[in-house]
């Protein structure tokens, strides 16, 4: 729990990439919090949280590294926060099972804009009323990882099958979701699209204020408002 006048110390990995560089914008911007460890590629993520010591520490590298990451966080008993996609479904029961055992809060976040938090919140409600769901995602053609994990989220609340999400990766996108609700006599859409980074600012702060007041994980940023 974090006392009043605290600094928090944070660590971002992948500080270099697009959304490290957002949540350092962020970070910088807000009151009570340090940056005291800036990780990239090549640099020894061990080494440096155990010499930066710091309370939170923000994964924001890619599919490959975030299950190597995400480990050596919570090792070191930093409060993890991970916006990485792609770790599968046994990694985050290993890391849930871990966070309890340490009383570790820890967030995964698929997606930190408040737009797609509070549409994760009202589909949880359509699953009651309907059984006829279509996932469609467009990402920037840097993004490796298909789908999302923003999408898979999603499909897993309305219990569609991954394979069914059309994904894809285009210049022009920052993030879009598309899902289309079908019945016999209605359809409902909703359209939700990020078309600059600065819509994730307002998750990013919510993330680091809550994730101290866990004792364990959380998945999306939709049970946190």
């Amino acid at each position: 729990m974090q006392e009043k006048d605290q600094v928090v110390k944070i660590a971002i990995i992948g500080a270099n990439g697009k959304m490290g560089q957002c949540t350092e914008e962020v970070i910088r911007a807000a009151k009570g919090y340090s940056i005291v460890a800036k990780v990239g590629r090549g640099d020894n993520l061990d080494e440096i949280l155990k010499t930066t010591k710091p309370n939170i520490a923000i994964e924001l590298t890619s599919h490959k590294s975030v299950y190597d990451n995400a480990s050596t966080i919570i090792r070191n008993g930093v409060h993890p926060i991970i916006g990485s996609s792609g770790l599968t479904t046994e990694e985050i029961n290993i890391f849930t099972e871990e966070c309890i055992k340490r009383r570790l809060g820890a967030l995964i976040i698929p997606n930190f804009s408040i737009g797609i938090a509070l549409i994760t919140n009202f589909t949880k409600n359509l699953v009651s009323f309907f059984d006829d769901f279509s996932l469609l995602e467009f990402h920037h053609a840097q993004k490796q990882d298909k789908p999302s994990g923003t999408s898979k989220h999603l499909a897993k609340i309305l219990k569609v099958d991954e394979n069914q999400i059309a994904a894809i990766r285009s210049n022009g996108f920052i993030s879009k979701q598309q899902i289309y609700i079908n019945s016999k006599y209605e359809r409902i859409l909703i359209d939700h699209e990020s078309f600059d980074r600065k819509s994730f600012d307002l998750g990013i702060k919510l993330s680091i204020k809550k994730v101290m007041e866990l004792n364990n994980l959380v998945i999306g940023l939709e049970n946190l408002i």
